[in-house]
């Protein structure tokens, strides 16, 4: 987990380790990372969840990685680490979003997605656009899965069916082939949406798509 230390980061790195996949939490600074990786263990203390800390140079080593940075902070944070990732798998979880007034809305990347930024800016690595709509809060909790559908896309289609499987192993979850990095510009668009249905419904909604055997 690239800036894995925020609600989302964490989310995924506990789900990922409930399941017993050994998970990297990585940030800039060491300490805030194995700090991270110390509360998440006081809280699920019942699990035995293989969670540890990193520097983001350290978590680049994964097999897999997961970018949790602010959307903002993640071509400065990624750029260093591209010989690092050359050939994995990089998960893109990031949303171009601000605040206008009370509500969330949608920014325009200059490549149109945040998971094509990455691509660009990591031209050897597998990019996968995952991860978008789920509610960060809601998700971080073990003992409540969320019932919800993840849109995954990539042009890399061996790394879109690889993370649609994984995403298939998380409890509730269900990964759906949603096609090229082209479709990441909608689904990253659609997260203040949700954020602005959450906010007026006082919930924590998420997406279930019908008509799809599973």
């Amino acid at each position: 987990m690239i800036g894995g230390t925020g609600p989302a980061g964490q989310a995924v790195a506990v789900q990922f380790a409930a399941i017993g996949i050994d998970v990297v939490i990585g940030s800039r600074a060491l300490e805030r990372a194995e700090e991270t990786v110390g509360e998440l263990a006081r809280r699920w203390d019942s699990r035995s969840l293989a969670l540890s800390g990193g520097t983001n140079e350290t978590t680049a080593d994964a097999d897999l990685v997961v970018v949790a940075t602010p959307w903002d902070a993640a071509l400065p944070t990624v750029a260093p680490l591209a010989a690092q990732l050359d050939g994995k798998i990089v998960v893109s979880m990031l949303n171009a979003i601000t605040r206008l007034g009370k509500e969330m809305v949608p920014l325009l990347p200059p490549s149109g997605s945040m998971a094509a930024a990455l691509a660009r800016a990591l031209p050897g690595a597998r990019i996968v656009g995952a991860f978008h709509h789920l509610p960060a809060g809601p998700w971080s909790d073990l003992d409540h899965p969320l019932d919800a559908d993840v849109m995954v896309c990539s042009d890399d289609r061996s790394a879109a069916r690889e993370v649609v499987e994984l995403i298939g192993r998380l409890p509730g979850l269900r990964g759906i082939d949603a096609g090229g990095l082209s479709g990441a510009l909608a689904i990253e668009a659609l997260t203040p949406t949700l954020l602005e249905i959450n906010r007026r419904y006082k919930t924590h909604a998420s997406l279930r798509l019908t008509g799809i055997d599973s």
